[in-house]
């Protein structure tokens, strides 16, 4: 069987190749002459039964693919194929990860063990991303999870001094909030309101004004490269996609070691491509859904990561593939 890629993702209007790894390592695979097909997770009739749902997934070929181009696809008509057509599945569908994503995801459970996932349903909707991190204490930042809103008022005011507040089940620092840890009741019950049943606690790190937030994007043990994200002037959301500005700044052997040790209990569960999030030395997210900034570390560092992770996939389908 010939090597054949399958990209699963948003709807070709909601991916950006400013920031979509997906787009990013399509251009590599088109390039070396692997096959590349996509498919809009939400195109798909999630009603089916599993097996038939698998069989006739609508996929189209990607027969060019460049990122510098706003039209960064030329894409084949639409055909049916299986699940079982392919070595490697790429799931890059954003988050929310709601009951409408795991009705669709979880069909992905059921696929043969001969097709390497990355990243493997259920871990990705039974871990989450905001909290994840707290399997390893030794290197998480101080974290509590609200579940109602006496849970948040409470956490809140157990902070030194201001606290950060995030939604459980959003991505690119939507609702996230930098409230005093003398915030009125109703305030943060208005917020949980909004943004419940499940809401973050972390306290808030000077070192995210003076330094940034280093995202290190790894496949396997091995790490791709890393990148800071300094958030704009009179802001504190070091997101790209909130106007974070993106540097260059090399890993501490203590966040090297936190990513060894994350990746090594990971990548068992079919987590194997991990972005995760550092401010200073404290260890606050690990993206497990669909991790990016490979355009930007690229761009920053002036290296190829995109290569590098197409090469890892390769001999990681391989070894899964002998068993």
């Amino acid at each position: 069987m010939e090597t054949r890629y399958l990209i699963v993702a948003d709807a070709l209007e909601r991916l950006n190749p400013v920031f979509d790894l997906g787009v990013c390592v399509s251009v590599e695979l088109v390039k070396r002459g692997i096959q590349v097909d996509y498919l809009d997770l939400y195109a798909c009739d999630a009603n089916r039964a599993t097996e038939s749902f698998l069989a006739g997934l609508p996929v189209r070929t990607i027969h060019s693919a460049d990122s510098e181009r706003s039209e960064f696809w030329e894409l084949g008509p639409e055909h049916p194929a299986s699940i079982a057509d392919y070595r490697v599945v790429l799931h890059r569908t954003d988050p929310p990860v709601d009951e409408r994503f795991i009705r669709y995801a979880r069909h992905f459970e059921s696929a043969p063990d001969t097709v390497l996932q990355v990243n493997r349903p259920p871990a990705t909707y039974e871990l989450s991303e905001h909290t994840v991190h707290l399997r390893y204490p030794e290197y998480a930042a101080p974290t509590f999870v609200a579940g109602s809103p006496a849970e948040l008022v409470e956490a809140v005011r157990a902070q030194p001094g201001e606290a950060v507040c995030k939604p459980k089940n959003t991505y690119c620092g939507i609702g996230i909030d930098f409230v005093p840890s003398d915030e009125d009741e109703a305030t943060l019950e208005r917020y949980w309101q909004e943004w419940g049943p499940e809401v973050i606690v972390q306290p808030f790190l000077d070192a995210i004004e003076s330094s940034g937030d280093l995202r290190i994007l790894t496949i396997g043990t091995r790490v791709l490269g890393s990148v800071l994200r300094v958030p704009a002037e009179g802001s504190r959301l070091a997101n790209l996609h909130q106007g974070a500005t993106a540097a260059a700044l090399k890993p501490t052997p203590r966040q090297l070691e936190a990513c060894r040790v994350v990746a090594e209990d990971l990548n068992p569960l079919g987590l194997h491509l991990l972005g995760l999030d550092f401010i200073g030395e404290f260890l606050t997210e690990v993206n497990i859904t669909s991790p990016t900034t490979i355009v930007q570390i690229n761009q920053v560092n002036g290296i190829r990561a995109d290569i590098d992770l197409v090469d890892e996939l390769e001999t990681m389908w391989r070894a899964f593939a002998d068993g």
